[in-house]
């Protein structure tokens, strides 16, 4: 059965809200180049913590418990990404040029679709999991902070 959520933000705004039927069912800190970001859908909580210089790889926390749900694992051109979650392998990618739609998927398809248009965009989720709907979204501005970053370095050298 699908699913489907609305999210949207504001320029300065902290977080990305996520709604379902027009009532807010969760957020996701944006983070701004942080190593930590918190995230919570349905009322499942979530704790990502980037680690390593270069920041290759994310850990998926349960800040209640603190117990590592999982990990992901960065590509090296920044548009791919490996998750490992509950022992079970996923994929994450960019589905276009523009970088406005993007997947989570696994060997069985694709378990996630993600839209943006500016400030808002929908995910279409063909799993109930929260943790796995999180992490998709927050993998994609994982590569746009990075990206912003990168392009402002070059500005200002």
């Amino acid at each position: 059965m699908e699913t489907k959520y609305e999210w949207k933000t504001s320029l300065f705004a902290s977080d990305f809200e996520l709604f379902r039927n027009g009532i807010r069912s969760g957020f996701l800190n944006k983070g701004n180049l942080r190593r930590k970001v918190t995230g919570e859908l349905n009322l499942k909580k979530v704790l990502f913590s980037t680690k390593g210089f270069f920041g290759k790889e994310t850990e998926i926390t349960d800040p209640e418990t603190g117990s590592v749900a999982g990990k992901i694992v960065y590509s090296g051109w920044k548009s791919k990404a490996s998750l490992e979650y509950h022992d079970k392998l996923y994929n994450w990618q960019f589905d276009n040029f523009f970088r406005t739609r993007w997947s989570v998927g696994n060997e069985n398809g694709i378990l996630i679709r993600y839209k943006s248009e500016a400030l808002k965009g929908s995910v279409y989720s063909y799993t109930g999991d929260e943790i796995l709907i999180l992490t998709g979204f927050f993998i994609r501005n994982f590569f746009r902070q990075r990206s912003a970053g990168i392009a402002n370095a070059h500005i200002s050298s």
